[in-house]
C-alpha cells in the first residue's frame, strides 16, 4: 500500500481532475463542473471551489462513517459495535471494543487516511491562496478556514495516534510524494494546530457576521471551541478557561431550551450550534447522512452500528430527559409517527437517536437524511469552563457553570437532576466529568475523555474497562492506536510504531 503522503498526492490529482463535484458549501447551489488547475488556484472562484472541496470530505462516509465510530466512541463505555453478529463489520469492531487489535485494524486505518486527505484539500488553498488576486480580507478568511480543517484533522490524529508526520506543503509529483516523512512529536503536532487555530480566530467572522447561506462555514467561535479542546485535552486549564470563556463572552451562542432540538434536522445550526457538519436530502452530488444511515435501526432504515451500550442506559439519573433523547429504545414509537420499528434479531435494542431522521421520510431510499452531524455545541464549551475552574480552585464558578447544564436538562422539572453542591474539588471533578457523559452521550467525546481523564487520574481507563470486561486494555499501549502497519511497511522502517504494537 502507498504512503499517506502518495495517497495524498493521488487525492489532490483527482481532485483537480474530476472537479468539485460533491462541493455544497453555499451548501445547495453551488454551481457544478470541471475546473481546470489554473482556474483552482489562479482565481478566487477557484479558491472558493477548492475550499468548499475541502468542506465537503467531512460528509464523505470513509471520514464519517465506520472509523469515526470506532476511533471515538466504540472503545468506551457509551457504545457497542452494534449491527448483527453475522455482519463481517462486526468482528473487527469488536476487537477495538475489547483492546485485541493489530495496526492492521482496517477501521483505524481508513480514518487515518482520511483524515491526512482532509489535511490535502486544506492545504491546496493554504498553499495557493495566498498568491491569487482578491480582497485581502475574504483570502485572509478562506485560509483561516482551511486551517480550521486542517486543525481539525490533525487533533484528531493526535488524540489517537501522538505524534504523526506533519505535513503542510502539497506534493509537486509522485517521486516528492513517496518520500516518507518522519513522525513529528505529540508536541510539535499540537504546536501546528495552535497556530492554525490562533490564525482562524484572528481573521474568521463570528457566527453572526454569516449570512445563511454560509452556514457550517468555520467560525472564530468554532476556533476558540477547539482551541480550549486543545488545551483540556493537554491538561492546559488556564488556557482551556481562558478559550472558553472567550467562547462565552462573544454572547453568540446560547442554550438551547429544549435539549432535543439540538440534534432535529428542522432545527439545525441553532443557537446553542458552533459547528456542524451540513447535509441535505440526497441530490445529484450525493451529500445525504451516511453517518445517519448507518447508526439506523438495522432491517428498519439502517444498519444498526454504534449502538448505545446499556451501561450508557443505566448511568443516567432517575428520569433525566438527556436518555431519551439520546437513546431510541426498543419498542417505542419512531419520532415524528405512531410506528414501533422492530429490531433486526441479535442486534442491540437500542439505537443513536441523535442521528435519527424522523417521519416523513425525505422521497426516495431511507439514507437521504439531511440530519447535521454535531461536532461543536456550545454545552461543551460551558463544562468545559466548570471543569477548568474546578482544577484551578474556584469551585464557586466551576458549580455556576455545572448548574447551568443541569438546570436546562431539568426543563423546568424541579423534581429531578438536583443541583450538585460538593466543594470537594475531587467530588466536584467526578461530577462533571459524569455531567459530561449525559450531556455528551453520543457525540464522539467518550473515549478521548476517558483517555485524558486517565492522564489525570492514572490508573481511571484500567479500572473502568477491567470493570467492563475488557480486560485486555493495559494503558502501557491502549493510550494510542498503533501506527497503521501499512505506513510502517512502505516506510521501510523510517517510521516508529507506537509504544507496545
Amino acid at each position: 500500500m502507498k504512503n499517506i503522503k502518495y495517497l495524498m498526492f493521488i487525492s489532490i490529482a483527482l481532485f483537480i481532475g474530476v472537479a468539485c463535484d460533491d462541493v455544497i458549501l453555499d451548501l445547495d447551489k453551488q454551481p457544478l463542473g470541471v475546473p481546470s488547475s489554473a482556474i483552482l488556484f489562479e482565481t478566487e472562484e477557484g479558491i472558493h471551489m477548492a475550499l468548499n472541496g475541502a468542506y465537503s470530505y467531512t460528509r464523505s462516509s470513509g471520514f464519517n462513517a465506520f472509523g469515526q465510530f470506532v476511533a471515538r466512541e466504540v472503545g468506551s463505555d457509551d457504545a457497542n459495535p452494534g449491527s448483527a453478529p453475522a455482519d463481517g463489520s462486526v468482528a473487527r469492531m469488536e476487537q477495538v471494543s475489547n483492546f485485541t487489535y493489530l495496526p492492521t485494524q482496517v477501521d483505524l486505518t481508513t480514518y487515518y487516511v482520511h483524515n491526512y486527505t482532509l489535511i490535502a484539500r486544506s492545504n491546496l488553498v493554504i498553499n495557493n491562496a495566498p498568491n491569487v488576486q482578491m480582497n485581502t480580507v475574504l483570502k485572509a478568511r478562506y485560509i483561516g478556514e482551511a486551517k480550521f480543517l486542517r486543525a481539525f484533522s490533525y487533533f484528531n490524529l493526535v488524540k489517537g495516534w501522538g505524534g504523526v508526520s506533519i505535513i503542510t506543503d502539497i506534493p509537486k509529483d509522485p517521486q516528492e510524494a513517496s518520500i516518507i516523512k518522519p513522525r513529528a512529536s505529540e508536541a510539535e503536532v499540537y504546536e501546528l494546530i495552535i497556530s492554525d487555530l490562533e490564525y482562524a480566530i484572528e481573521n474568521l467572522p463570528e457566527k453572526s457576521e454569516y449570512p445563511a447561506a454560509d452556514r457550517g462555514r468555520a467560525t472564530k467561535g468554532a476556533a476558540r471551541t477547539m482551541l480550549a479542546q486543545v488545551y483540556i485535552h493537554q491538561l492546559d486549564f488556564t488556557n482551556a478557561l481562558k478559550y472558553a470563556m472567550d467562547v462565552i463572552n462573544s454572547n453568540q451562542y446560547s442554550l438551547n431550551p429544549e435539549y432535543a432540538r439540538n440534534f432535529a434536522p428542522e432545527h439545525k445550526n441553532g443557537i446553542e450550534s458552533i459547528w456542524e457538519i451540513q447535509f441535505i436530502a440526497r441530490d445529484e452530488r450525493d451529500v445525504s447522512n451516511q453517518w445517519s444511515h448507518w447508526q439506523g435501526i438495522r432491517g428498519y432504515i439502517g444498519w444498526g452500528f454504534n449502538s448505545p451500550s446499556k451501561e450508557l442506559a443505566d448511568h443516567y439519573e432517575e428520569h433525566d430527559p438527556r436518555r431519551e433523547a439520546t437513546i431510541f429504545f426498543s419498542g417505542q414509537n419512531w419520532p415524528g409517527s405512531n410506528e414501533i420499528p422492530v429490531f433486526a434479531s441479535g442486534t442491540d435494542p437500542r439505537a443513536n437517536r441523535k442521528s435519527m431522521l424522523p417521519k416523513p421520510w425525505p422521497v426516495g431510499y431511507p439514507p437521504n437524511s439531511p440530519v447535521n452531524k454535531v461536532e461543536m455545541r456550545y454545552a461543551d464549551v460551558i463544562l468545559m469552563a466548570s471543569e477548568a475552574y474546578n482544577e484551578l480552585g474556584n469551585q464557586g464558578n466551576a458549580l455556576n457553570y455545572l448548574e447551568m447544564i443541569r438546570s436546562r436538562a431539568r426543563a423546568g422539572n424541579p423534581d429531578i437532576l438536583p443541583p450538585i453542591t460538593t466543594t470537594d474539588q475531587i467530588e466536584l471533578r467526578h461530577a462533571i466529568w459524569n455531567e459530561r457523559r449525559s450531556e455528551l452521550g453520543m457525540e464522539g467525546y467518550r473515549y478521548f475523555d476517558i483517555l485524558r481523564y486517565n492522564r489525570l487520574e492514572p490508573g481511571f481507563a484500567q479500572t473502568l474497562f477491567h470493570s467492563l470486561g475488557k480486560t485486555s486494555f493495559d494503558p502501557a499501549k491502549h493510550t494510542r492506536f498503533p501506527i497503521p502497519q501499512s505506513e510502517i511497511d512502505f516506510s521501510g522502517g523510517s517510521l516508529e510504531q507506537n509504544p507496545g504494537w
